[in-house]
Formats: structure tokens, C-alpha cells, sequence
């Protein structure tokens, strides 16, 4: 992963002086969105150590937050995809990881998407219940203040509430490429994270990367073998750049 100097600041919209239109000021769109509370017991449990940081391993994830902001910010990319070789290697367990820890920076606005639509875990790890359907909202059935809760006044999760099995057609539709620019004109967040599929199991990874910029893969010790993640990188890397690799489940 390439490791640069600049770093990732957000210009308030009123900063000139100048307040947009309602219709186009993203506070007003963010202050429509439902605050929920984390409850600290459910993420010390699930090991989202950097709720509370009170777990060393939290600083290899402030570390991997401050290297992916630098190198996002040198190219201009705002949408960052996050998957595993295969389901088990804890690509869920990262993505809310490193949500909470970029939360922690009050200028960085950051949105998640659970785009694992075949068997959901994003809500389970942060115990949040999900309001509506992942699906649904990328036909543009949903609109993101019926479909999104906030955590923070800088941290938005987009959970989904039943599975789909027709992923990889709905994400390949020209609808769902209409609503996440939606979704980035209307928010205007520094970041979007996606929690993705495993990338060797469906298509249905592959099928969302042209609407990303970047990819983080995540291998699990135990878990991923050798030539798995040689493979998924090459194929990945064909698509969207590859950020780099990073391993879990270490220790256990």
C-alpha cells in the first residue's frame, strides 16, 4: 500500500459564506437520518476493538485508517470496496472496524453499505437493526432517509434486512449506479465504504467493482490459502486497484 503525505480535509459547504439550497446542503440530508446508539457490550463481544480502545489491536486499525485516508486522498477516490477469497475470513469485522476508527475523525464523513445481499453480517456485528432492504434500495424502490441510520453525526450505515440472490443482477443494473451517485450528491461523504461478498464464491463482487474506485482484501490466517489471494488479486486487480491485503485472525 502506498503511503503519501496528504491528507484527507473537508471543506464545510457554507465555508465561503455562501449557504446552499436546502435540496443541496448535505447537513440537512445527514440531520434526516435516525441516530442510533451502539451499544458497547454487543461490539466489545463481537471484538469491534476500536469502539472503546481499550484493546490494543485497535491501533493496527487507526494505523490502516490513517494509511487508506492518505492514499484515497492523493488519487481523488472516495469509494472504497472491502472482501475476502471466501466467506469466514472476517471482511465484515474489518469494514466496522475501520468505520468506527475513521469515525473518530470529526472532518471525515463516512457512509457504509452492506453489499453482501447473499447472507447479511453487517448488522450483526454492530447489533443494528436493519430498517429495509439492501436490494430495494438499489432499485431505487427506498429513499436514503428511509433506508439509512447514523451512528455519529459523521458515521451513516445502509444495513439490509433479508437476503437476495439475485445480487450480482441488481448490481449491474444502470438503477443501482443512479442511486450511489444519488447517494454521494446527496450525503457528499469523504469516504463509502462496501462490505462485499466473498470475491471467489459469486460474481457478485466482481459485479459491483466498476462502482468503486478501490479494493482492500482481506485474508484470514487459517482460513485463505496462498494461492486464493494470488488469484484474487490478479483478478481484482484487472478491475479496480488493489490497495493491499490485510491479514486477520492472527492471534486466534
Amino acid at each position: 500500500m502506498t503511503k503519501v503525505d496528504t491528507a484527507l480535509q473537508k471543506t464545510p459547504a457554507s465555508a465561503s459564506g455562501n449557504k446552499l439550497p436546502v435540496q443541496f446542503d448535505p447537513n440537512v440530508h445527514w440531520n434526516t437520518l435516525p441516530e442510533v446508539t451502539l451499544n458497547t457490550n454487543h461490539l466489545n463481544a463481537k471484538n469491534i476493538v476500536t469502539a472503546e480502545r481499550a484493546h490494543p489491536a485497535h491501533a493496527a486499525f487507526d494505523m490502516l485508517r490513517t494509511r487508506l485516508l492518505q492514499t484515497l486522498a492523493e488519487y481523488g477516490w472516495t469509494r472504497l470496496a472491502i472482501t475476502a477469497p471466501t466467506r469466514g475470513c472476517g471482511s465484515s469485522f474489518v469494514t466496522a472496524n475501520l468505520a468506527l476508527s475513521i469515525a473518530r475523525l470529526k472532518a471525515v464523513s463516512t457512509v457504509v453499505l452492506d453489499v453482501d445481499v447473499r447472507e447479511r453480517s453487517l448488522h450483526s456485528t454492530l447489533g443494528i437493526t436493519p430498517r429495509n432492504s439492501m436490494s430495494e434500495y438499489l432499485k431505487g424502490m427506498i429513499a436514503p432517509e428511509d433506508f439509512f441510520v447514523r451512528t455519529s453525526p459523521n458515521l451513516a450505515f445502509g444495513l439490509n434486512n433479508q437476503n437476495e440472490y439475485s445480487a450480482a443482477e441488481i448490481f449491474q443494473d444502470e438503477m443501482a449506479s443512479d442511486v450511489l451517485d444519488e447517494l454521494q450528491d446527496l450525503l457528499n461523504p469523504d469516504l463509502i465504504l462496501f462490505d462485499l461478498p466473498p470475491a471467489l464464491e459469486h460474481d457478485d463482487a466482481l459485479a459491483i467493482l466498476p462502482k468503486v474506485d478501490c479494493v482492500l482484501l482481506v485474508a484470514g490466517a487459517g482460513e485463505s490459502k496462498p494461492e486464493d489471494i494470488t488469484k484474487l488479486e490478479q483478478v481484482l486487480s484487472d478491475v479496480k486497484p488493489v490497495l493491499g491485503v490485510m491479514l486477520n485472525k492472527a492471534n486466534s
